[in-house]
């Protein structure tokens, strides 16, 4: 059955490997006829601030450019050098000092943001009943912190217990016995004991991720009485409680594939499945504040987002882990990722995207994305009236995704309409107004923009092309060859910012659920 809803993030370079770079570099004329006496009094006023500014051949003056300039590539500029750029220290750096005699030695680190931290590792106990989505919550928080740059691991008690030859193991395995209880509590400490390990071999910022029941009291507190005896351990509870019998009807179906049913009757493996959420029922206890004289943290989930608590989160990581659980759901979508049409700009080499203009090559690929999704559209519609069949465009603020949009919208069709805003500095009001005029049209494609999904910022470097870097300024682009994920382009930034920047917009496709028409 089609995806309820899709979106279709457009532009959005900083999620894709491969990012054009882009940032308009000028100003603007305010006033063409402005005198150039007008800038004496500022002149004045840095010498009598900077006295030995009056004798600096570098002085303050303003870059001016006619309006019409936007529509004319810019001129390759000479890179500054009092301009810091190149590779920042890294998330994890270490400081080092090279004295007279070429002796190094440590004298600090760098953490970038939320990397550093007093209580800087993180064991995140996942406590639920089977197929309350502890392992659906697990994989998503990994893909999440990874992303975010965080290093992540994920230990599964039941992986655990069938690596160890427990595999197949039925619903007897999981009652009150007090034989099968040891097994159970022993196979528990050894994933705990795996996980805690790891964390230590760490000395920055880290997830483990604990992946079993912990449905008691008394497992809770081993776990917590464990990382007081590690220093810099700090263990989070995320519950999952989950009683939407739809919802659990698909988690159900689910756990009969796994190596525990392996070959056997679909009917049977469901019969002994819930046997075993019944024995974990009667023993299970829920998180309550009272628990670790009142200092527990913990965040619970109820139905997958559906409602959302949190107690003692504090700390940069920890409340982000919220964050990021408060804003999931479960319910079916697509995402397509697209970059925008192929611009002129980008098919002369230049770093950046100043103007709007599209090549042939652009206007088509808009056309056949417009009838792509036109297409994914009318599906989803006849999947029936309760599917969505809304599509959400995010996208940036530059000319160009303005000019990709309005060609989606257009289908190809108004020729003209598109060319008279393509290079103009105010094209994307101009655009949305045209776009708001066809109302079928416009519904077809709702769109919400976001300077945060603009490109790469080249700082001084837009305007040029890789070549010309790789030229004219040797230095600068060795240090891009050696380490493309940090190098930071002066007065610009790295891809490292860029993912800092994008995480509000992961978090958000991972909100949307329902648009409105």
């Amino acid at each position: 059955m089609p995806a309820p809803e899709g979106l279709c993030l457009a532009a959005s370079a900083g999620l894709l490997g491969g990012l054009s770079l882009g940032y308009l570099f000028g100003r603007r004329q305010k006033k063409e006829t402005e005198s150039k006496d007008d800038l004496r009094p500022v002149r004045r006023r840095m010498e009598q601030q900077n006295p030995s500014s009056a004798d600096d051949d570098r002085r303050f003056v303003p870059v001016r450019r006619h309006s019409a300039d936007f529509d004319r590539p810019m001129r390759a500029m000479p890179i500054p050098r009092q301009i810091s750029g190149g590779r920042p220290p890294p998330t994890q750096g270490i400081i080092k000092y090279t004295d007279m005699d070429g002796e190094e030695s440590e004298i600090g680190r760098v953490y970038g943001l939320g990397g550093y931290s007093q209580s800087s590792r993180v064991l995140l106990c996942l406590v639920g009943l089977p197929a309350r989505g502890k392992s659906y919550i697990s994989k998503m928080l990994i893909r999440y912190l990874r992303w975010s740059g965080f290093p992540v691991k994920a230990f599964n008690a039941g992986n655990v217990r069938r690596s160890g030859g427990g595999a197949g193991a039925n619903a007897k395995f999981f009652e009150d016995d007090e034989e099968a209880t040891k097994v159970r509590e022993c196979i528990a400490d050894d994933c705990m004991a795996e996980a805690l390990s790891w964390l230590q071999e760490h000395t920055a910022v880290c997830v483990a991720i604990f992946d079993a029941t912990n449905t008691t009291i008394k497992r809770r507190k081993r776990i917590l009485e464990k990382c007081e005896k590690t220093a810099g351990i700090t263990p989070v509870f995320v519950e999952s409680i989950c009683d939407a019998e739809d919802v659990l009807e698909r988690n159900y179906n689910l756990k009969l594939g796994n190596d525990d049913y392996k070959g056997m009757d679909p009917a049977v493996a469901r019969a002994d499945f819930l046997d075993r959420v019944k024995a974990y029922e009667k023993r299970y206890e829920t998180i309550m504040d009272d628990e670790a004289d009142g200092e527990i943290s913990y965040i619970k989930l109820f139905n997958v987002g559906q409602k959302v608590v949190m107690t003692h989160c504090a700390g940069y990581l920890v409340s982000h882990i919220g964050f990021f659980l408060s804003n999931i759901h479960i319910n079916p979508r697509c995402i397509w990722l697209t970059r925008h049409a192929e611009s002129e700009d980008q098919l002369q080499g230049m770093l950046g995207s100043h103007r709007g203009q599209l090549t042939k090559n652009g206007k088509l690929y808009c056309r056949e994305l417009s009838q792509f999704l036109k297409k994914c559209r009318r599906e989803m519609g006849e999947a029936g009236p309760d599917e969505s069949s809304e599509i959400l465009v995010l996208m940036g603020t530059a000319p160009v995704h303005y000019s990709t949009l309005q060609r989606m919208i257009k289908g190809g069709a108004d020729e003209s309409a598109v060319e008279s805003g393509d290079s103009s500095p105010s094209s994307p009001r101009a655009i949305a107004s045209r776009c708001r005029v066809g109302r079928k049209n416009t519904k077809e494609f709702s769109a919400m923009s976001s300077s945060l999904l603009n490109e790469l910022d080249a700082g001084v470097c837009n305007g040029l092309s890789y070549d010309n870097v790789r030229v004219n300024h040797p230095e600068l682009w060795a240090e891009r060859e050696r380490d493309k994920l940090h190098f930071r382009y002066p007065n610009g930034e790295s891809y490292q910012d860029v993912v800092g920047r994008l995480r509000p917009c992961a978090s958000d496709a991972g909100r949307l659920k329902y648009l409105s028409s």
